[in-house]
């Protein structure tokens, strides 16, 4: 390599004492962002592998093909998977951890029955009225210590048992919460993911919607007089929250679906913040920013076109 240019991409980085002792090449990085988390969690929740199956029948037997059935995800369990499940060996973990916390509005809960029952009674029956949110109201008004806590840091005191549906004080370990994703487009849903956030101790959803003596008719109308909405702020949250766990097909709708739904004071800051994330699948064949930036635009003007708006 005389008289060449040489930069970081000849450099590999090597640790010596795993070399010494496991006798073969292994290159070694340092992950310290919180991109690498995502990066793992691609592979973790892409699914199993599989292999795309097509059983063909014989044309002259006079038999109607069916073109649906006839196409089968069928799953490849490679041999240390195998293994591992034949010894019994932990497959996954995680610590600490995490609780999805449920975000619906009024009488929008999920509720688990059995099809042979009567829905009369299954709407009537008390344990279908409750829910993880209405019962985090209810604690609230009945626990000295709940009300300065928010929703997201009520698992990290209170212990949630599915099976009762209420919360109990925490003993011990340690858990966090998360809240399930609203996009912006749910309007009022978004916006009651939004005050949950940031309001607490709230004892019921009408309890949300007061601020200053005064009852406000919706939630999105709660916020205003707040001020969670009068910047760009929320928007802001709503894509870095995305953007930690999301593709990038994934962020470039949800920014597209925020130009065409969302009053956006300045797309061009969110634009520019998220520019890399959004490009982020485009880059492993692409690497001038123009034609990036031309992809990225492109891709922005058909969905909105789909919705009606011109980029």
């Amino acid at each position: 390599m005389r008289k060449k240019e040489l930069d970081n991409r000849w450099v590999v980085p090597y640790n010596p004492e795993l070399l010494m002792r496991y006798n073969c090449h292994i290159n070694v990085e340092v992950c310290c962002s919180i991109k690498s988390c995502k990066y793992l969690y691609k592979y973790i929740h892409k699914g199993c592998d599989m292999a795309s199956v097509a059983v063909h029948g014989d044309k002259g037997d006079g038999i109607c093909v069916n073109e649906v059935l006839n196409y089968r995800n069928a799953r490849m369990i490679t041999a240390p998977e195998a293994c591992y499940r034949m010894f019994g060996f932990p497959l996954y973990s995680m610590s600490p951890a995490v609780l999805q916390l449920q975000v619906h509005l009024p009488g929008y809960h999920m509720v688990a029955f059995n099809p042979k029952e009567d829905i009369s009674d299954v709407v009537n029956r008390e344990k279908s009225q409750k829910s993880m949110l209405t019962e985090f109201f209810r604690t609230i008004c009945e626990h000295p210590d709940a009300p300065k806590y928010l929703y997201r840091e009520f698992p990290e005191h209170f212990r949630w048992i599915k099976s009762k549906k209420q919360w109990v004080p925490r003993k011990q370990r340690i858990q966090i919460g998360r809240l399930v994703q609203a996009h912006p487009a749910k309007s009022e849903r978004y916006y009651l993911r939004v005050l949950l956030n940031h309001v607490r101790g709230p004892t019921s959803y009408l309890n949300l919607k007061m601020y200053r003596d005064v009852t406000y008719d919706t939630f999105r109308d709660a916020c205003e007089a707040m001020g969670f909405t009068e910047t760009d702020k929320t928007l802001d949250v709503c894509l870095a929250e995305s953007a930690e766990y999301s593709m990038p097909v994934s962020i470039r709708r949800l920014y597209a679906m925020i130009l065409a739904c969302c009053e956006c004071a300045n797309a061009r800051s969110l634009y520019d913040k998220y520019f890399d994330a959004t490009v982020e699948d485009y880059r492993r064949d692409i690497d001038s920013h123009r034609v990036l930036e031309q992809m990225l635009l492109r891709d922005l003007s058909d969905r909105l076109a789909g919705m009606g708006k011109d980029i």
